[in-house]
């Protein structure tokens, strides 16, 4: 997912983005669930480009992909470390034939290491960093069921990617960043998954986050109060006086957290989810209902954002979430469907055609070399 949703933010953000797939498709579009024979996992990661199949170890091939990269502006690849130098694009082939070029390698561990030729995914990434040991449950260590580690090193990616072609901007040179997904997920987790080992000669043993979930007669709700003035105007919303008591009586921050929800779970499980969102409500307590799926994609304030559009795709309307960002309250429209194998090839190997009839009329016309 890494190497893919990058450009996929990318041609959210305005590029053109051509896919280069080996023959027969990249094999992740047949992952996941599937819809007209579409996998949506893929969809989702791989629209708004075009398609062109490509035999990499194949000479003419390899030909077309130079005369792709030669007009460039950015690669993104995720391959191992040694691959790309092995089908003859290592990073001095590249900058030679295109020196603005920006070269995006994402890397499970980095160039180089005891690691760095290891197979990487997300969770095992997962399991490097320390967050399976921490999301254990009932002493069972838990990965995350969904692509974290990959979302979080696209989002990285593409703002490496932004930060070199400001930099060419600059010096008028590209760059080879080189992302490890190992160091992403470090300096993602740092600032709260390792409070206890932030301060070199802090060895205090790390406690497992506090849940802040509360069932209600119907279901469940989110309650985070996180200072002391929210925990008075629940408790005083709740009309518990005695609980707010107890609580200034408990010196232990972490044990006072317990208590507090404790005494949450057994009062709100008394009546309906809706009934606790309309009287904390006017209190500012900071409580959201757990929305499912549908319920988020119902939900008034994301229908207000406009978040998702509809897309054509030859399996049916696709539902796309826009750029989140907007530029002078403008919002960036979604790239566009999922490409169809090698859907491109025409198109693109005819650009690259009359790119290079207009570079042969130029050096006619001036007899250099443009």
């Amino acid at each position: 997912m890494t190497g893919p949703l990058a450009a996929t933010m990318l041609a959210d953000l305005g590029a053109t983005v051509v896919k280069v797939e080996p023959p027969g498709g990249d094999g992740f579009r047949g992952f996941g669930h599937k819809v007209g024979g579409f996998s949506a996992l893929w969809s989702n990661i791989n629209r708004g480009k075009r398609s062109i199949v490509l035999d990499l170890k194949a000479a003419a091939d390899l030909a077309t992909m130079k005369e792709l990269l030669a007009t460039a502006d950015v690669l993104v690849e995720n391959w191992r470390p040694h691959v790309a130098g092995s089908l003859g694009l290592g990073q001095e082939v590249l900058e030679a034939l295109n020196s603005r070029l920006v070269r995006l390698s994402v890397t499970g561990f980095g160039d180089s290491g005891p690691l760095s030729r290891a197979p990487a995914y997300d969770s095992l990434i997962q399991a490097y960093t320390g967050m399976v040991h921490l999301t254990s449950a009932d002493g069972a260590p838990n990965v995350a069921p969904y692509w974290v580690v990959d979302k979080v090193v696209a989002t990285f990616g593409t703002q490496s990617v932004l930060a070199a072609l400001y930099e060419r901007e600059r010096t008028g040179k590209g760059s080879h960043v080189s992302l490890p997904m190992l160091d992403v997920m470090s300096y993602f987790n740092f600032p709260d998954m390792f409070q206890h080992r932030t301060f070199v000669e802090d060895l205090t043993p790390w406690r497992p986050a506090f849940n802040p979930v509360v069932r209600t007669a119907d279901g469940h709700v989110v309650v985070a109060p996180v200072n002391g003035g929210q925990i008075s105007r629940t408790l005083k919303a709740l009309d518990r006086p005695d609980i707010k008591a107890e609580m200034l009586a408990i010196r232990d921050h972490a044990e006072m957290v317990d208590r507090l929800y404790a005494h949450l779970n057994e009062i709100m499980a008394t009546k309906p989810t809706a009934h606790w969102l309309a009287l904390l409500e006017p209190f500012d307590v900071p409580i959201a209902p757990v929305c499912t799926l549908d319920e988020h994609l119902d939900d008034a304030q994301v229908r207000h954002n406009r978040i998702y559009r509809e897309v054509p795709t030859p399996a049916g309307p696709m539902r796309v979430p826009r750029f989140p960002a907007s530029f002078d309250r403008r919002h960036f429209e979604p790239a566009g469907a999922p490409p169809e194998v090698d859907a491109d090839a025409a198109p693109v190997r005819e650009e690259l055609a009359v790119g290079h009839a207009a570079h042969h009329a130029i050096r006619n016309a001036t007899g250099t070399q443009p």
